[in-house]
């Protein structure tokens, strides 16, 4: 006797409570982190720069006779810019496709997670190229294999020959004197790219440091914000965020953006009159429709897109400039790692 089997009786469907999309958690991204945002009202405009020097110079100060003056100084300005780029990525959805979309399924939503994913990608590859590389800083180091000579540190991941802690300490002395001493260890930010991190945290010297060192009974657990106990600095930021470099249809190449390099800011709590930084990022917030941090995201219909199939057209548009104001409170050291 034939028997009705379990597929008979049942026509597999997509369920309504589970999609699978890869999302990167924000948390893994510093564009928005590292230095203070300045709120404008203008896509453009200028600001004052006091003259560092003037601030430091010695050898003014006299003794003062009575029914005297006192020497006389006076103070420089200078001036620079800004201008708070829009970049700009679009979606649309046809008519058939929302029409025929199931239940399970939200795909303007999905559309909307997507442009805003790729565009913080963005936001973040425009961050490392206006901050996290060579030629920008005032102090500029790099890490190199063999024994170091001027510039260079014997990179970290050389366990045997490198150290990092000692390195370190160097960089964040020369950064204090560059600067006129603003640039104070306690107030550094150290941003450096996944696979630095995670050389420093099996680092021999790093170890050594913890509890003194790691022992079966005692382990030694090295966590982000030992690192920057280990180092004098105020925080510690690791660079997570992953690019897809490969065009559509092709076969994924993935890649950390941070790289193999490191970098040290300076940073006030927030920007302000008189307040130095080694960099700002300037957000255009009157640009129609803007949340408060340069980002907008608009939804389209109309006559002028249904005459093209199309229901809806979702657009995501940032505006802001990143931008270098004091390039003496930065440090960076390029391939630090192999």
């Amino acid at each position: 006797m034939a028997l009705i089997s379990a597929a008979q009786v049942h026509v597999d469907t997509p369920l309504t409570n589970l999609t699978i999309a890869y999302l990167q958690s924000t948390a893994g991204f510093v564009s928005d982190l590292v230095f203070p945002r300045v709120s404008v009202e203008k896509k453009s405009d200028k600001y004052y720069v006091y003259n560092r020097a003037d601030f430091n110079r010695v050898g003014e100060v006299q003794k003062r006779a009575p029914r005297t003056r006192a020497p006389q100084v006076s103070l420089s300005l200078s001036q620079d810019s800004y201008f708070a780029e829009v970049r700009s990525l679009g979606a649309s959805l046809d008519f058939e496709t929302a029409a025929n979309e199931d239940s399970a399924l939200d795909i303007e939503f999905a559309l909307t997670q997507s442009l805003l994913m790729r565009m913080q990608i963005d936001k973040e590859l425009q961050w490392v190229d206006a901050f996290f590389k060579p030629g920008v800083w005032a102090t500029d180091f790099a890490g190199v294999a063999g024994v170091p000579a001027g510039s260079q540190v014997r990179q970290w991941s050389d366990y045997v020959n490198s150290t990092p802690i000692s390195d370190v300490t160097t960089i964040l002395r020369t950064m204090l004197l560059r600067s006129g001493g603003v640039a104070r260890p306690t107030g550094i930010s150290m941003v450096m790219g996944r696979e630095v991190r995670d050389i420093l945290v099996n680092h021999p010297s790093i170890l050594s440091r913890l509890n003194g060192g790691a022992t079966v009974s005692n382990t030694a657990l090295v966590t982000d914000a030992k690192l920057a106990e280990i180092f004098g600095v105020k925080e510690m930021l690791i660079m997570d965020a992953v690019q897809n470099t490969a065009a559509e249809g092709l076969a994924e190449v993935l890649s950390f953006v941070g790289g193999k390099s490191v970098a040290f800011y300076w940073t006030p709590g927030a920007a302000g009159k008189m307040v130095a930084s080694a960099g700002y990022t300037f957000t255009w917030d009157n640009l129609e429709k803007a949340s408060g941090f340069g980002v907008v995201v608009n939804s389209y219909q109309g006559d002028w897109l249904a005459r093209e199939g199309i229901a809806k057209e979702l657009e995501v548009n940032m505006a802001y400039d990143f931008k270098v104001v004091g390039n003496e409170l930065g440090a960076f050291v390029a391939t630090v790692v192999a």
